[in-house]
């Protein structure tokens, strides 16, 4: 489960990777939360920016079999005695590994 996580990678490629070689093929990759791409305002760093149609794209690649995507909305931090509160529209996805990488 990569929860509000993929978007704080430098290169989302090198997680996707680990992420494989972590899983036996079969295993079950569940990711919830935002793109937001931690370091877009950091001049200083390096960054793969992608949009959530290209991250799908990607997953394949991986040795990843896409077996469900969708936005879902998700508050991430809120007060009950406050007017504030801050909302993403989320990726989630499953994914199962159908194949080793090199």
């Amino acid at each position: 489960m990569t929860c509000y996580f993929i978007d704080t990678a430098h290169n989302l490629l090198d997680y996707m990777h680990c992420i494989n070689r972590i899983l036996k093929v079969g295993g079950l990759w569940v990711n919830f939360g935002p793109l937001l791409w931690h370091y877009t305002e950091l001049s200083q760093e390096m960054s793969i920016e992608l949009s959530a149609e290209e991250v799908l794209a990607l997953i394949p690649k991986f040795g990843f079999e896409i077996r469900r995507h969708e936005f879902r909305k998700s508050t991430y931090t809120q007060r009950s005695s406050s007017m504030m509160s801050l909302e993403y529209d989320a990726l989630f996805f499953s994914a199962v590994k159908t194949a080793e990488l090199p």
